[in-house]
């Protein structure tokens, strides 16, 4: 008999289907250069806050994105997990099971 498998504590299903969205991307991105708050992201992307606020939710509940309060303002970054798999001269996020450029992103 097979002893079962430890569980691992990153869940590469939920994280890749947060990735697996143009806009959480471009949000990630966003994030790997500077924390933003929800507004921020709104301005630079485009997109209304109601929607960046659905995709932060996601992220973070994914374990990609973190906030802290500042004042009545909630500031999003990267979590550490994932900034230790990001080459931020190549921009590349390396998950070992895929690897997403961001730097084609910008072009």
């Amino acid at each position: 008999m097979r002893s079962p498998q430890p569980k691992s504590s990153i869940d590469w299903t939920i994280i890749l289907k947060a990735l697996a969205d143009e806009s959480r991307l471009q949000i990630i991105r966003e994030l790997l250069k500077n924390e933003l708050s929800v507004t921020n992201l709104s301005n630079v992307l485009k997109i209304k806050i109601y929607n960046i606020s659905r995709h932060l939710k996601i992220l973070e509940t994914s374990g990609l994105v973190r906030k802290r309060k500042d004042g009545n303002s909630r500031i999003y970054s990267i979590s550490e997990e994932l900034m230790d798999r990001f080459s931020q001269k190549e921009q590349i996020l390396d998950l070992g099971c895929c690897k997403f450029t961001f730097k084609e992103m910008d072009k």
